[in-house]
This record gives C-alpha cells, structure tokens and sequence, in this order.
C-alpha cells in the first residue's frame, strides 16, 4: 500500500503539468475550431466546415479534469469508496466518448450528405488544404469552389459578389 502511494506520487509529478496542457490544448481546440465551424453553420455563411468528430471534441473537455482529481485522489491516501467513485466517473467519461465517437460516424457523416444540399450548399473537396478525412468543406454557391483556392478566398468572393445572405 505504501510502494502503491509512493509510485502514485511519483507519476504526479509529470501526470499533472501533462493533464493540464491536454485540457489547455482541448479547451483551444473548441475555441479556435470548433466553435467558429458551429457559428458559420448557425450563420449560413458562404463557407462551412464540417468536422464529423466534434461531439467528441466537446464530451472531452472534462476528461483531463476527472483524471487529474483521480490522480490526486490516488496520490492521497484517500478511502477506497472514494477512488471507486472516481473510476466511475472515468467509466462513464469513456463510455460518452465512445459513443459520441459512434454517433459522428454513424449518424453525422451521413446526415451531413443529407442536410447540407437541402440548406443550399454544395460538398467542395478542391479547395486548398483538402481533401482530409477529419473535415468536409461545404459552400453556398458551386462557382466558389475553385481547385486551390483557400476558404478565406470563399468568403472575399461571398462578400464581393454582394449576396446579402452571405455577407
């Protein structure tokens, strides 16, 4: 039991700067990505991107949280009922990423090829920077989609032709 603490302290001194970058790195990520892809789609702008793997992006956050507490929790000597508490929460924590996993694949990669013509885009695979297997570029008006053109060329054509819609 005491080997077990004095290992367990070991690993904290590395495992909490580490936890704490990959929940700065995943709380970046939402901001400068993933929360700009969700406001173009609700402002049907010109361009949207769309990235299958969000949900997962978002059902992350809290997981470097929960494994940090766990970390500590173990680096104390805290009661067994407390550690069984933590480890389902893991448990659970898991179990909502793999399943936001499933539902990107397997419901949102499709949906994508459903919805997006009917909200008047078109797929674009030409642009700059694509094709990748993590994003899918969709565009308002088909003569945007120019092979090697970047998506801030997207929106300075959007903006230029006038379309009030997509300003």
């Amino acid at each position: 039991m005491k080997n077990r603490i004095i290992i367990n302290r070991k690993n904290s001194i590395w495992g909490t700067p580490l936890l704490i970058l990959i929940f700065i790195a995943n709380v970046l990520i939402c901001i400068n990505d993933t929360f700009p892809n969700i406001s173009d789609l609700h402002n049907n702008e010109a361009i949207v991107k769309i990235v299958p793997i969000t949900p997962l992006l978002i059902s992350s956050l809290p997981t470097p949280a929960i494994l940090l507490l766990t970390m500590i929790a173990n680096a104390i000597p805290c009661k067994e009922r407390v550690l069984k508490i933590m480890e389902r929460i893991l448990i659970i924590m898991l179990s909502i990423n793999f399943a936001s996993i499933a539902i990107s694949f397997i419901i949102l990669v499709p949906l994508q090829y459903y919805a997006m013509p009917k909200l008047g885009y078109t797929n674009c695979s030409i642009l700059r920077d694509h094709p990748t297997i993590y994003f899918t570029d969709w565009v308002k008006n088909p003569e945007w989609c120019v092979r090697g053109k970047t998506r801030e060329w997207v929106k300075e054509q959007a903006r230029l032709s006038g379309n009030l819609e997509n300003p």
